[in-house]
Formats: structure tokens, C-alpha cells, sequence
């Protein structure tokens, strides 16, 4: 008994489908909207709406297929003027007609809202900012960078009014944070916003780059820098022992040119000391912790003959 009973109920309800698909219903619909050539150097006075809103006419059967598949968007061209300031319209006959293109033909549309786009704008100053990363990555244990994260682009075109873009002097990220990084990453991180700045790009690609150090150990000669010609200066010692972390990738490729261990001569004459402690100029971003033994040097100053 039950089971008749509900053969006869779901009978009963696929012959009230179908006679409801045949008959003349009304359906409300959203389409969106897509607006193309929009320079980013504008800024309208109202938003641009996302999407039209119509209440349609048709057979059941018709209607069904929009309730099964949202309608493509419809795509709407933006042209202005020359001018600093323009309107952007879009009439209710144009609307009606982009519409209709995304609608069979037996469908008849009743309502559409909004009835119509009106709006204005205004054109923005532009400006080349710099962009700065703002991150916190973790490296596994016994990895390291073994290049320069990259920021891609460095720079981005800014648009708004000239009193907010003379104060700016860079743009900052949304926040990336990354543990434990072993490998090479990519990421698409945002620009944070500003109130009535549009930027060129919305997203920024960032790169890092993670690979095993290991430890290296070389002698190093010490070098002079910025003395005068008719001066020598002479270290004791003469070289050093130079210790540091270098990428797996490239400890053998590693050149005495990498690492500078140099006396400044403009720090000798600040005072009259007979020992230096010597500086490191690292000239590669795959080597790190760098120390050196001795720390300090003794010297001696020579004068030459012209």
C-alpha cells in the first residue's frame, strides 16, 4: 500500500511538472554585467552595478533552462571624451537590448532594473610607486635564501586625486607569512588598498627561493680600500681565515671574489690606532654567516716615493 501510494503520488507530481512547464510563468533573473576599455586612470562618482536584475515572461520549459544555467554576461563597451570630467550612460533601451541577446526568443522581458546606468567620472593623476613586500617566511632547519626575493613588478602605476598621490612614496603588500620554506615558491599577493587609489595591476608575484647550506671554510687576503696612491698599508696578517654558509648548489663554484675582506682607510685616520677590525663586503645572496678569524688585524702605513 505504500509503495502504490507513493508510485501514485510521485505520477501525480511529474504530471503537475509537466503541465507547469507548458503553461506561461514569470521568472526573475540576474545578468551580469561586464564593462570593457575602462581606463584605469577614472574614478566614478556612483559604482558601476555588477549586474541587471529582469523579470521575464515565458513557458515553464523556457524558464527552467535559466533556473539550470545562469545567462552569459552581457558585455557592455565604455567610450568617453577627452575632457577631465564626463558622464557614462548606458539608456534603458540599451539595457533592453544587451539583455534580450542573452534571452531566447520567446521570452519577453517586463521589468528591468535598474532601468538605466547614469553616472560620472572623473580623470586621476598617475605615479610610479615602489612596492614593498610585507612578509614573514621561516626557513627549515640547514636552508637558506639562495637568491634575493623577487617582487614582481618593483614598480606599479597608481591612479587617484594629485593630494593623496603626493604623499605617497611606495605601496605595501597584504601580509605573506610562510614556515618552514625548503623549496621555491610562487605567490600572487594584493596590494593593500588605499581610499580613492586604483592601481595597474591588482596582485604583485612574489618568488622565493630556498635551498641546504652547508659550511665552507677559505683564506682570504685582506684588502685595502680608499687609500690614496701614495700611501701603502700592510696587514698583519696578510690573509685570514674566512668561515661561512654557502647553498649546497654553490660550494663549488665559489670564487675568492665572493667575499671581500677589506681595512678602510678613511676609518685609519679617525684615529691612531695600530689595529683594525676588518669589515666583510658578502658580494653573493647564497652566502651567509659569514665570520672571520682574526677579527682585528695589525698595520703598518707606508708612505710612497714619487
Amino acid at each position: 500500500d505504500v509503495l502504490s501510494f507513493l508510485a501514485f503520488l510521485l505520477l501525480s507530481a511529474t504530471f503537475w511538472f509537466v503541465n507547469a512547464l507548458n503553461k506561461e510563468r514569470e521568472l526573475t533573473i540576474s545578468i551580469p554585467l561586464e564593462y570593457t576599455d575602462v581606463p584605469k586612470n577614472l574614478m566614478f562618482e556612483k559604482e558601476l552595478p555588477a549586474e541587471v536584475t529582469i523579470k521575464v515572461k515565458d513557458l515553464g520549459v523556457n524558464l527552467w533552462t535559466y533556473m539550470r544555467k545562469k545567462p552569459e554576461p552581457v558585455r557592455v563597451k565604455f567610450e568617453e571624451g577627452n575632457s577631465e570630467k564626463g558622464s557614462f550612460t548606458i539608456s534603458n533601451l540599451q539595457l533592453l537590448s544587451s539583455a534580450s541577446e542573452r534571452l531566447l526568443p520567446s521570452t519577453s522581458i517586463l521589468l528591468i532594473s535598474p532601468e538605466n546606468i547614469n553616472t560620472t567620472y572623473v580623470r586621476l593623476y598617475s605615479k610610479k610607486l615602489p612596492v614593498r613586500l610585507n612578509s614573514e617566511i621561516s626557513l627549515e632547519s640547514q636552508y637558506m635564501f639562495c637568491s634575493p626575493i623577487e617582487i614582481i613588478p618593483e614598480e606599479v602605476e597608481v591612479y587617484g586625486p594629485r593630494i593623496i598621490l603626493n604623499k605617497l612614496t611606495e605601496l605595501h603588500t597584504e601580509k605573506l607569512e610562510i614556515k618552514n620554506l625548503k623549496d621555491t615558491i610562487i605567490r600572487f599577493i594584493s596590494i593593500k588598498p588605499i581610499k580613492s587609489v586604483q592601481y595597474s595591476v591588482d596582485k604583485i608575484k612574489v618568488k622565493a627561493c630556498a635551498e641546504m647550506f652547508t659550511e665552507k671554510t677559505v683564506s682570504l687576503p685582506v684588502q685595502i680600500i680608499n687609500n690614496p696612491d701614495n700611501i701603502s698599508i700592510i696587514s698583519f696578517p696578510a690573509e685570514v681565515k674566512v668561515i661561512f654558509n654557502i647553498s649546497v648548489q654553490n660550494f663549488n663554484s665559489f670564487q675568492n671574489s665572493d667575499i671581500h675582506v677589506v681595512i678602510d682607510f678613511n676609518e685609519i685616520r679617525k684615529g691612531d690606532l695600530k689595529k683594525k677590525r676588518l669589515k666583510i663586503i658578502n658580494n653573493k645572496p647564497y652566502i651567509s654567516n659569514i665570520r672571520i678569524q682574526p677579527e682585528e688585524v695589525e698595520f703598518l702605513l707606508e708612505e710612497n716615493d714619487n
